[in-house]
C-alpha cells in the first residue's frame, strides 16, 4: 500500500480510538472490524450502511408515535428496545445510552420525558451517523487504494 494509504489507515485508527474514548463507539467496534478480512473487505461498510437505514426507520416511527395525542407507550417501549439493541450491536455507545433513557421514560408513561429522551437519541444518533459515515468513507478510500489499477 502506498504511503497515502498507510497515512489514511493510521488516521482511521486514530479516529476510531478517539470515538471510543468519547463513548461514541464502544469496544464492540473492534469485534466488528475483526470480522472484516480479505474475503469480505467491506464488511464494516455494509454493516453500518444497513444500520443507518434501519436507524432512520426507528427514529421516524418513534417520532410518529410520540406525536400522537394518545401515545401508545408499549409501542414506543418496543421500538426503543429494538433501537437500543441495534445501536448496541453496532457499537454506538452513546446512542444506546440515550435509547435506555427513552425506554425508562416509556415505562413511566411520561410523554414529556419521552420527548426529551427522543431529542437526546436524535442528537446522539446524528453524531454517530456523521462519524460512521466518515469511517465508511475512509474504509472505502482505503479499499479502493488496494484495488489493482486498470491499464
Amino acid at each position: 500500500m502506498a504511503a497515502k494509504g498507510k497515512d489514511l489507515s493510521q488516521q482511521l485508527e486514530e479516529h476510531i480510538s478517539s470515538l471510543q474514548e468519547q463513548g461514541i463507539l464502544t469496544d464492540h467496534f473492534d469485534d466488528l472490524k475483526g470480522l472484516q478480512d480479505e474475503n469480505n473487505p467491506r464488511l464494516v461498510d455494509e454493516i453500518f450502511t444497513i444500520f443507518l437505514r434501519v436507524a432512520e426507520d426507528y427514529r421516524a416511527e418513534l417520532t410518529r408515535n410520540l406525536s400522537e395525542p394518545d401515545v401508545n407507550y408499549s409501542e414506543v417501549h418496543k421500538l426503543a428496545i429494538w433501537f437500543k439493541g441495534s445501536t448496541t450491536s453496532n457499537a454506538c455507545g452513546r446512542v444506546a445510552l440515550a435509547c435506555q433513557e427513552l425506554i425508562d421514560a416509556s415505562e413511566a408513561q411520561n410523554k414529556e420525558g419521552c420527548l426529551v429522551a427522543l431529542d437526546n437519541v436524535n442528537r446522539e444518533y446524528l453524531v454517530a451517523k456523521e462519524n460512521l459515515n466518515r469511517i465508511v468513507g475512509m474504509e472505502r478510500e482505503i479499499y479502493n487504494m488496494r484495488l489493482p489499477k486498470a491499464k
